[in-house]
């Protein structure tokens, strides 16, 4: 059985297409209220958030309500409601994406009833033997329950399952379901199945509804109970999520975002059919195979983007300065790097600059071909960019802590299953000698904490920027026997050399430097800027602030 240690905490498809909500950083305060703000006052903006929310709910765009209660929970905690509420849209987010997956719809709908009685077991064995804590049962049914209560009320569900009785009825079989969510007791594993049964027999006598839908639902809320970096893998995420960590796909080499007009490009990986043909990050693709992208969902869209390697798609895309371009493109394996940008930043002092976006299978050798091609240039210092990295494979991260650090420990590991309690030690004499600055912010997350943590604790780097994530969990990725999917799981948590926990911690730097503001920039045309501006001592204030230290050290050290 495939399975990968994986300490990815932002999840990016292989596909390329960044369109999940962005989480919010567990290293934030809530915000205060302004000073001279009344309680009414307060209330008064808590109102109308909850009623920009409920008109982004009743245009059904959850994404949006999402992120309007977040916000409203970061500035009115204790106003319940906003949780209930950001709650029922996750549940209708995540079910609009599974069945926007093609292979959602054409592979795991299409199991026979055993076959997916077997998968919500398995998931079910897999979570309670390899989670990093005990878990009891009765909430992994409790979200069952809740994802098929609200999936009866979603056109979406409802359409794809062939769901055409009464609403009368409908609304009957959800007011049961919750009767049964209030007197639960699931002692195990064959209660929990037990109560799936049930749910499943009332909704198939009553509404005719198949086994398979509703032990699906059981299967991804059993998931979505326990962690913001679990969940259930459908066969296209599994393969996406495996290409990921190769760094190789299929597809045309874009970074893709929601727009209302299309698919907005954030990024277009050098070396791919986008970037052969000239496209570049901020162009709009606005027609795929001349249908129009304008008012489809996001996943609708991309979907029509993917295809066999040497296929080929139409695309108009509307350039930046306005003007349409129409152009075909073939779809080829792709290699993404992940060492994005080096360059010799100061010459005189012998400072070279490496940025490094992921860690994958190639970043070890990507990054010492990086280095020794600096070397040979004069590079006697390293600035190592991890700003924005939301990590990658473990042993990859320990690979490259072992390139600078001649022994000792890593990073160590602690979970319950045999196998997820260790440590990893440096592997032997270090290759690179020379003093390195770390950058790194509060995107920096998981891998890259394992990294910064180590060089940080055994004194062989500056930590520079703002403090990381706090992203101190390690998931392992398993394909599952009953079905072609996957579960990525929370099976460990990471701890630095000296023993510190990173979850909700986090690397503090040793020169702080908060330069632009905790959150993203909103506006896309902000966002390139920022990225255009990384390696730029001109336009980089935190990449400056480094060359200044650096170069006052390497004077006192004289």
């Amino acid at each position: 059985m495939r399975r990968l240690i994986f300490t990815l905490g932002f999840l990016l498809l292989a596909c390329s297409i960044s369109d999940a909500p962005a989480l919010g950083r567990i290293d934030s305060p809530s915000p205060k209220v302004p000073p001279g703000q009344t309680t009414a006052d307060s209330q008064l903006g808590a109102d109308e958030a909850m009623d920009r929310g409920l008109d982004r709910e009743r245009d059904r765009n959850w994404a949006g309500a999402m992120e309007i209660y977040r916000e409203a929970l970061q500035q009115w905690p204790s106003r319940v409601e906003f949780g209930r509420r950001l709650r029922l849209c996750e549940i209708h987010f995540k079910l609009n994406r599974r069945y926007a997956d093609p292979s959602f719809r054409n592979i795991l709908l299409a199991l026979p009833p055993e076959r997916s009685t077997e998968l919500y077991e398995e998931v079910l064995e897999r979570i309670q033997s390899n989670y990093v804590d005990s878990v009891a049962m009765e909430p992994l049914v409790r979200h069952g329950i809740d994802n098929l209560e609200v999936a009866l009320r979603d056109p979406v569900f409802l359409r794809a399952n062939h769901l055409d009785a009464p609403a009368e009825r409908i609304n009957e079989v959800r007011e049961t379901l919750r009767k049964y969510r209030t007197g639960l007791a699931i002692p195990d594993r064959p209660s929990a199945l037990g109560m799936a049964m049930a749910c499943a027999d009332l909704a198939g006598k009553s509404l005719r509804l198949d086994l398979t839908p509703v032990l699906l639902e059981f299967t991804c809320g059993a998931c979505d109970a326990l962690d913001d970096f679990t969940s259930y893998l459908t066969p296209d995420k599994l393969e996406d999520l495996y290409a990921m960590i190769d760094g190789n796909f299929v597809g045309l080499g874009i970074e893709l975002k929601n727009d209302k007009e299309g698919l907005r490009l954030v990024g277009v990986i050098r070396g791919g059919p986008a970037w052969e043909a000239g496209l570049v990050a901020g162009e709009l693709i606005v027609q795929i195979d001349g249908v129009a992208l304008k008012g489809m969902t996001l996943d609708d869209a991309a979907n029509r983007l993917q295809g066999l390697e040497g296929s080929t798609v139409g695309l108009v895309v509307q350039k930046r300065d306005g003007r349409s371009q129409s152009l075909r493109l073939v779809r080829r394996h792709v290699e993404v790097e992940s060492v994005v940008k080096t360059r010799m930043v100061d010459p005189d002092a012998g400072i070279g600059y490496l940025r490094l976006t992921t860690f994958q299978k190639s970043s070890t050798e990507e990054i010492d071909a990086a280095i020794a091609a600096m070397s040979t240039r004069g590079m006697r210092v390293l600035v190592l960019d991890l700003r924005g990295n939301p990590g990658g494979l473990l042993n990859v991260a320990v690979e490259i802590a072992g390139r600078f650090v001649n022994e000792g420990i890593i990073v160590s590991t602690r979970g319950r299953a045999q196998g997820q309690t260790q440590s990893y030690h440096a592997s032997g004499k270090a290759q690179w000698t020379m003093p390195i600055y770390v950058l790194v912010d509060h995107d920096s997350a998981s891998a890259s904490e394992i990294l910064a943590g180590a060089l940080q604790d055994h004194r062989r780097a500056t930590i520079v920027g703002a403090r990381t994530y706090g992203k101190g969990s390690v998931q392992s990725i398993f394909s599952l026997r009953s079905a072609p999917a996957g579960l990525k799981l929370t099976t460990a948590k990471f701890y630095s050399p000296k023993d510190r926990p990173y979850s909700e911690q986090g690397v503090t730097p040793d020169l702080p430097i908060l330069a632009r503001s905790a959150a993203r920039p909103t506006d896309d045309a902000a966002r390139l800027r920022e990225e255009a501006d990384y390696g730029d001592p001109q336009h980089d204030p935190v990449l400056a602030a480094t060359l200044r230290a650096a170069r006052q050290r390497s004077v006192s050290n004289r």
